[in-house]
Order: structure tokens, then sequence, then C-alpha cells
């Protein structure tokens, strides 16, 4: 029996959103019926509405024409003549997260009135925004290392394959919410389906920030020293000064999630960089195509954030707090 149509809309479909909504539209048919709705920039959303996404996968290239793009939530609610609870079964957030706070605001009803909204974004603290204007039990996050570029308007590019792990971050199995909490963990089994359908092999794990974490660890070690140096993530360890840095900048936030009581696995977080940045040589990281662009990077949700925690405990963390001024140094360059 074929099931109902599934609602799922993409708040900031840039790279990221629009893979991950190009390989969910991808399975579309009698048995999995999907609407996929992207809120995008003009020039992408043109591009898709006359053309199709064009996703360029790893062993195939797709043309979807089955997505809808907006250019925000007031166009999308007029065309259908609905008002913001239009309800989506999953909304995900694919903004930068310095956006989060905005799109919050921006899409305010149809987050309110969505069944699951999905953080699909780099960095720490990501969640505590969102909750700020969203019931925190239908919170989900998901941490990716699936690699992503919007070459151009309408063209996006998969460009490495990685992990993906969803989970919850606030709603927990405990007395007295079991229906609540099966009900919540039967939609997110379906996404996860839905996901592998696609090509995008998932997780579903019990503990979604530790997961959060251990990818921004990664990207603390990397992404900032890439950003001002102008180097590939291969080539920051061919200098040893840099790379002792890296490591340094690795074990202060490792200290203050220790102090801050984030629960992490027993593992060398400093070799998983290095080994990160090894197997990603050639990698021009996100932080350092914002740099090069002139765009505003994610530095506080990643090295200023483990300042923003080390001074809540009256901690330190020089690196951190020395590469966070200098990216925004460099941000207020831009002209």
């Amino acid at each position: 029996m074929n099931r109902d149509l599934l609602k799922i809309g993409f708040i900031g479909a840039g790279s990221i959103g629009s893979m991950f909504g190009g390989y969910l539209a991808s399975i579309h048919s009698d048995e999995n019926p999907l609407e996929i709705i992207f809120f995008c920039r003009k020039d992408h959303r043109d591009a898709i509405n006359k053309h199709g996404l064009e996703l360029l996968a790893v062993n195939s290239n797709l043309v979807l024409k089955n997505i809808k793009a907006y250019e925000n939530a007031e166009e999308f609610t007029e065309t259908y003549s609905i008002g913001d609870d239009y309800q989506f079964d999953y909304l995900f957030i694919t903004t930068k997260a310095y956006d989060t706070k905005t799109v919050m605001i921006q899409y305010k009803g149809l987050i309110e009135s969505s069944n699951l909204v999905i953080i699909l974004q780099n960095g720490l603290g990501n969640e505590d925004v969102v909750k700020r204007n969203c019931d925190e039990n239908k919170v989900i996050r998901i941490v990716t290392s699936h690699g992503a570029l919007l070459e151009k308007p309408g063209k996006v590019r998969h460009t490495g394959l990685g992990f993906t792990e969803i989970g919850f971050v606030f709603l927990k199995p405990q007395i007295g919410n079991n229906k609540d909490y099966d009900q919540a963990y039967e939609k997110i089994v379906l996404l996860k389906t839905l996901l592998d359908l696609g090509g995008i092999k998932t997780d579903i794990v019990d503990d979604i920030i530790k997961c959060s974490w251990e990818k921004a660890l990664v990207n603390i070690g990397i992404n900032a020293f890439a950003a001002l140096t102008r180097l590939n993530n291969g080539e920051l360890l061919e200098d040893e000064y840099l790379k002792r840095l890296m490591g340094i900048a690795v074990e202060e936030a490792l200290e203050v999630a220790k102090l801050k009581e984030i629960t992490l696995s027993d593992r060398d977080y400093v070799d998983l960089m290095y080994s990160v940045a090894e197997k990603t040589y050639d990698n021009k990281n996100s932080m350092l195509q914002d740099i090069l662009k002139d765009k505003p990077t994610e530095i506080d949700f990643l090295n200023g954030k483990v300042v923003e925690l080390a001074n809540d405990i009256g901690a330190k963390a020089p690196i951190n707090e020395l590469l966070t001024f200098l990216i925004k140094g460099l941000e207020r360059s831009f002209k």
C-alpha cells in the first residue's frame, strides 16, 4: 500500500542542502511520494524552477525536476495560498550557522507547524539557537562528512563521500513520555530509510551532541588555519609549526569539553584531525572558501564557541582565541 505524501523542506538550500534534497528527490515514486521544497537564493531558485536541479553525484549525474524552489517563506505561502501553518513532515535548516537566529524568526510559522526540525549545519551550539523558537522535542541534528559544492545556480556537485549520523538533541526516552518518544522515533527511522534509499547511508545515534563535537574538533584544528594561510587541508601538515599549533587548538577544545562534561569517545582527536587533513589533502575547506569569496565565516560556532565556553567556566583557550580574532579581523577587511 502506498503511503501518504511526505512534505520535506530545506531552508537555506545551498550546497549541502541541495545535495541532501536532491538525493531525496531522486527516490520520489508512487511508493515514496515526496514533495521537496527549497528555500534558497533567487538565482538558484530560478535555475531549479526552469531547468531542474542538476546533481553531479559520485556515480551518476541527475537532473531532478520535481523540486519546487522559493526565495522565502512569504513567496511560498502566497503561491500556495496557505498560511504559516503549512505542515512540513521534515524541515531542514541548512543555512550557515550564523544565519540560524535570523531564519528562526523569518520562518517562524513554518518551523512551529512542522513535525520535525533537522539541523544540518557545521558548528557547536546550533541547537540552543533553534530551541529558543521551537519545541525542543522535535529538534534533530544531522552530522555528516559528505562534501558538496554549489558550482553555479541549479548545479551542485557531490565532492566527497563520508558518514552521516542523525539523532534527537533533547528528546530522550523517560518515564511518562514513552508514547511520544516512540512516535517521534518512528519518524526519525523513516527519514533514515529515505536517506539510505537516496544513497546517503545514515546511522541513528543516541548522542548526536557527541557526534557534533567530534566533527567540530576536526574543523577546529583545520579550518581557521587554512583560511588564514590560504593552504589546502593537507598542505597545512607540511609546516611543522602550523601542525603543532593545529594540535594545540584541538587540545584546548578537548580540555574545555572535559570541563563542560561533554561525553566523547576514548580516542586521539589530534591524530584524527591530522588524518582527516591528510585524507582531504587537496580540499579547500568551507571556511577558506568563505574567506576567498569575502563572505562571513562560521568561526563563532567553532573556535569562537570554544573560547565562549572556556570563558563561561573561567578557563583559557588562547590559540582558539587568537584564531577567532584573526578570522574576525579578516572578515572586517571585506569590502
